[in-house]
C-alpha cells in the first residue's frame, strides 16, 4: 500500500489545481531507502517507511525541499490557502534549519505577504541557497535576503520563473560544452567561408522556420526575417517595442499588433459545426505581468553578462579565447546555463503567447537572441535549430504538448462566445512552468546541429567551391547555369534530371554532361582527391 509524500502529499490533501508532476514520491513497504520507476507517463519514486515526516505541511514541506526541490506552482496555489501559521510555528521552534528558512522565504517571495514574525534568524546563521542547485539549474548570482538569511537564487522574478530540473541528460549535456565545439569547428575554416556559411545559415534557418508554419513567405518577408535573425548579434535589450517590431516584420501589415494583445486567443481548428481547441494560452489581463517578468529575466541575464565581461577583462582568464574570424573571441561564464536560459525565455514567451499572430516564429527567434546573449552562439553565425525542429516536428510538437496538453484539461474557453472570458488558464500555470523536457529538446535539437548540420553544411560549400572550379576548367558557361547546373545535380544525387537537361541544359552534349556529373559526384565525394 502507498501513501503519497512530499508535494504529490500537499496536493492532495489541500485539493490543489496543478499540473501533473512529472516525478512524484510515495511511501512503500520496499527495502534499501529507495526505488524510482517510470509509471504512466511520470517518474515514480518509493521511499522506506521510516522516510515519512508523517501528516504535517511542515514535514511534507521539509520533505519536498529536500528530495524533490522546489515546484513553485504546487507552493504558490499551497500558499494561498494555508501554511502562515504552520510556517511561524516551525521557524519559532528551528530558527536554524535550512528548510524552515527556505519555506518561509518562498511563501514571502510567492504571496508578497510578510509573516508575522520579527528577526526570525539569528544573524550568525550562514546563508542558505533558496533552491539546491544538485535539483535545479540556478542563477548563480543571486541575492541575499538578510530576513531569513537564504541568497534567492531562482532565475526569474516573482512574475515570471521558470524551473528546469538537472536530469542526468542535461548534466550530460552541460560536461559535453556544445559551445566550446561550436567555436572550435568554426575557428577550422578561414574568413572568406565563414561568412557564406553564415549567410547560407541564415538563409534555411529562415525558410525552416516559415516552414514549421507551413508558410511560404515572399522573398521581401523571407529577408526581413533573416535581416531580424541577424540582430541577434547586437545584444539589444529584450522589449515590448522590439517584440512589438518582430512581429511586425513576420505579419502581413493587414495583422500587424502594436501592444500585447486585449483579446482571448485560442490554438487548434475550426472545424465548421465546432471548435477543436487545442490549448488556450495566458488570459489578456495577466499579460502585462507575465510579460513584464520574461523581460525582466532576459535583462538580467544581459546585464549579469555584461558584467562577467567587464570582471574578466580586469581580474581573470576566460574559459575560451579564440582567434575567429580574425576577431578575439571570448567564452563566457554565464550566470544560468545558456540553453536552459533559451528555453525558459522562448517556450515561455510561446506558452503566453502575447500576439494574435506571428508567436511561434518569434518564438524561435528568440532562441538565437538568447544563446547570442548568453555567448553560446559566435558573433556572425546562426544555428540552424529550425531545421532541426522541421526534421523532428512530432517531438517538437509533444514537446509543446507537455505543457499545453494537461493545462487545457483545466480550461474552458469558448470561441463562440468570445465575450465570455476563459476559466482555468490562470497566471500562475504560465509563471512558474516547469520546463524540463522543453530544455532537453532544445538541447537534442543543438547538439544535433552543432555535431552534424553545422558541419555538413560547410562540407557541402567546400564541396559546392571544388565542382565549381572543376567545372569553370570543363566549359564556358553561361551566367549563373554553372551554380544551378552544381545544384540540381546535387539535388538529383549525383546526375542531371531528363526534365532540367530539357529546360537548362539542352545546350551540353551527352559527352560533356556525362563528365560534369563526375566532376559534380567527386567534389561533393568524402576523399575528393
Amino acid at each position: 500500500m502507498s501513501a503519497p509524500l512530499g508535494y504529490q502529499w500537499l496536493i492532495e490533501q489541500y485539493d490543489l489545481r496543478t499540473l501533473p508532476l512529472d516525478e512524484c514520491a510515495y511511501v512503500a513497504n520496499i527495502r534499501g531507502g529507495r526505488q524510482s520507476a517510470q509509471q504512466g507517463g511520470q517518474i515514480v519514486h518509493r521511499f522506506e517507511p521510516n522516510y515519512d515526516p508523517g501528516e504535517t505541511l511542515a514535514g511534507q514541506i521539509q520533505f519536498a525541499l529536500r528530495y524533490e526541490g522546489v515546484n513553485l506552482q504546487v507552493l504558490s496555489l499551497l500558499f494561498e490557502k494555508e501554511g502562515k501559521e504552520e510556517l511561524v510555528e516551525w521557524l519559532l521552534d528551528s530558527p536554524e534549519s535550512q528548510y524552515a528558512r527556505r519555506a518561509c522565504f518562498l511563501f514571502e517571495w510567492l504571496t508578497g505577504q510578510r509573516l508575522p514574525i520579527d528577526a526570525p534568524v539569528p544573524s550568525r546563521a550562514r546563508y542558505v541557497l533558496a533552491v539546491d542547485p544538485k535539483h535545479h539549474f540556478v542563477w548563480e548570482h543571486g541575492e541575499h535576503d538578510k530576513r531569513f538569511r537564504v541568497t534567492n537564487n531562482l532565475a526569474g522574478p516573482r512574475s515570471f520563473c521558470p524551473l528546469v530540473k538537472r536530469t542526468d541528460y542535461l548534466n550530460d549535456m552541460i560536461r559535453k560544452d556544445l559551445r566550446k565545439s561550436t567555436v572550435e569547428t568554426l575557428a577550422r575554416y578561414d574568413e572568406d567561408l565563414l561568412r557564406r556559411a553564415a549567410a547560407f545559415l541564415y538563409l534555411k534557418e529562415t525558410q525552416s522556420s516559415f516552414e514549421v508554419e507551413r508558410e511560404k513567405p515572399s522573398p521581401q518577408k523571407a529577408q526581413r526575417f533573416a535581416d531580424m535573425l541577424r540582430q541577434a548579434d547586437a545584444h539589444e535589450p529584450l522589449t515590448e517595442e522590439r517584440l512589438v517590431e518582430l512581429q511586425n516584420i513576420v505579419i502581413d501589415p493587414r495583422f500587424h499588433e502594436f501592444t500585447w494583445r486585449h483579446r482571448q486567443n485560442w490554438i487548434g481548428k475550426d472545424l465548421g459545426h465546432r471548435q477543436q481547441i487545442d490549448f488556450v494560452p495566458a488570459k489578456p489581463e495577466d499579460l502585462l505581468e507575465l510579460m513584464g517578468g520574461l523581460l525582466t529575466m532576459s535583462s538580467n541575464l544581459r546585464d549579469d553578462l555584461e558584467e562577467v565581461r567587464d570582471r574578466e577583462k580586469h581580474d581573470a582568464q576566460p574559459i575560451l579565447d579564440l582567434d575567429f574570424v580574425n576577431e578575439r573571441y571570448v567564452v563566457y561564464v554565464p550566470p544560468i546555463d545558456p540553453v536552459v536560459a533559451a528555453a525558459c525565455i522562448a517556450f515561455g514567451f510561446v506558452y503566453i503567447h502575447p500576439f494574435m499572430d506571428g508567436n511561434g516564429r518569434i518564438h524561435r527567434y528568440l532562441i538565437h537572441d538568447t544563446l547570442a546573449k548568453a555567448g553560446f552562439t559566435p558573433r556572425g553565425i546562426v544555428l540552424p535549430v529550425s531545421a532541426v525542429i522541421l526534421a523532428n516536428l512530432d517531438d517538437y510538437i509533444d514537446t509543446l504538448e507537455h505543457f499545453s496538453k494537461p493545462l487545457n484539461r483545466l480550461t474552458d474557453y469558448n470561441p463562440g462566445t468570445p465575450d465570455s472570458p476563459a476559466t482555468g488558464n490562470d497566471a500562475v500555470y504560465f509563471r512558474y512552468p516547469d520546463l524540463t523536457r522543453q530544455t532537453e529538446f532544445l538541447y537534442r535539437a543543438l547538439e544535433r546541429t552543432v555535431e552534424h548540420d553545422l558541419q555538413e553544411e560547410i562540407d557541402f560549400l567546400l564541396g559546392f567551391d571544388r565542382a565549381c572550379q572543376s567545372l569553370n576548367g570543363l566549359l564556358d558557361w553561361p551566367d549563373h547555369n554553372l551554380e544551378l547546373f552544381v545544384r540540381v545535380v546535387r539535388q538529383n544525387d549525383g546526375a542531371l534530371s531528363a526534365s532540367k537537361r530539357k529546360s537548362h541544359f539542352d545546350w551540353m552534349t551527352e559527352e560533356e554532361i556525362a563528365t560534369a556529373e563526375q566532376l559534380v559526384r567527386k567534389a561533393f565525394s568524402s576523399d575528393p582527391g
